[in-house]
């Protein structure tokens, strides 16, 4: 049996639940899912047995919890954790019942770190110094590596003498299979992901009030959840104050499974993130999710949006606001449905879990023979 935990992400992660254990399950493996969400979906389903915890507990609480619940079994082989803050948990299960570690690598933690922390430059960098020691030490316990970029550095896995396997968030074939160009509402325009200040969502804001005064009927839809309550109290205050409650809505996170029909809906997909350490490395799942639901796809000028075969990408100036509004309204009046179709093939035919998802399987042969 396979113990898969995650202490941050939700359960119904594209990731973690929709490619990773449903390949799992179809590969005939039995796995135990451990999540610590708000979200109280019960996922399990046969040979999938997924226990969840309120996100109330602090992880050093739920991890005792589930460590408890794992002790007690002697069928869990191999433990697959999905963040850094799960590197005593994993070492102290290895200790208990000897299960092998897989740790699945999300992103660059020195650029958060880099990104996230408001300390002088000093103290940045001893802070990145003592992440990168904490995790090579946690690697002398771990048996296999899975990264979702290869931008992803971190503490130098090669250097160790891992060979990470590289499995990129390139969306599942299930998803995409029925989706159509031509249902789209008419200058519209979606974001989904985080809402947070380096994700750029306050530049697009004021770029859609100079995207409305030359295409009055356009619309912009937020989909996700606000890291903190101050930025959403600022982002309604904006939205207010520059009296565009007509044209922005927002919306909570939603299930991966409906925001498909959302993107399959709008016109154009935007990227707008700010220049950062974190987000010159990471290639956000959405560029592919918008290039299969036949979006226009409109995204900062940042090195991971041009990594890949992609027709009519627009391209603006990472935070620029004017240069935002003018890429989006010139987007609206010059999209091509060639293009379209093109990126929508090539995510049926190369950028899809399907074509990778083998080398998953793989790897797990590897490790249980």
């Amino acid at each position: 049996m396979i113990a898969v935990i995650s202490c941050l992400h939700f359960p119904d992660d594209e990731r973690i639940y929709h490619r990773q254990i449903k390949t799992l399950l179809q590969g005939g493996y039995e796995v135990k899912y451990y999540t610590r969400s708000t979200v109280t979906k019960n996922l399990s389903g046969k040979g999938l047995a997924h226990i969840n915890f309120s996100d109330t507990l602090s992880i050093s609480e739920y991890t005792k919890l589930v460590l408890k619940e794992i002790s007690n079994s002697n069928q869990i082989l191999i433990l697959h954790i999905h963040e850094p803050e799960l590197f005593r948990f994993a070492i102290n299960v290895k200790k208990v019942i000897g299960a092998k570690i897989i740790y699945d690598v999300h992103e660059d933690f020195p650029s958060i770190i880099n990104t996230f922390s408001k300390w002088n430059k000093g103290i940045k960098y001893f802070k990145e110094r003592y992440w990168i020691l904490k995790e090579r030490l946690f690697l002398k316990e771990v048996d296999e590596i899975i990264v979702a970029s290869s931008a992803i550095v971190n503490s130098n896995y090669r250097h160790q003498g891992f060979n990470p396997l590289l499995l990129e968030n390139f969306p599942s074939k299930t998803f995409i299979s029925n989706l159509e160009i031509k249902k789209k509402i008419k200058n519209s325009i979606i974001y989904h992901g985080n809402l947070a200040p380096e994700r750029g969502i306050i530049e697009l804001i004021k770029a859609m009030e100079m995207v409305i005064r030359e295409i009055p009927d356009a619309t912009l839809s937020l989909y996700g959840n606000f890291r903190t309550k101050n930025f959403k109290n600022n982002v309604c205050q904006i939205i207010n104050r520059l009296n565009m409650n007509k044209c922005i809505t927002l919306h909570a996170h939603i299930l991966h499974v409906d925001i498909w029909k959302k993107l399959e809906e709008h016109m154009i997909g935007v990227i707008p993130f700010n220049d950062n350490a974190l987000t010159r490395i990471g290639t956000p799942t959405k560029i592919f999710e918008f290039m299969a639901a036949g979006c226009q796809i409109v995204c900062s000028d940042l090195p991971p949006m041009k990594r890949y075969d992609i027709k009519g990408l627009k391209l603006f100036q990472s935070g620029n606001v004017k240069s935002l509004s003018n890429v989006l309204i010139n987007s609206m009046k010059n999209i091509s449905n060639k293009d379209l179709i093109y990126n929508q093939e090539k995510i049926k035919s190369d950028y899809n879990w399907d074509c990778i998802s083998g080398k998953l399987i793989n790897l797990y042969k590897r490790l249980l023979s």
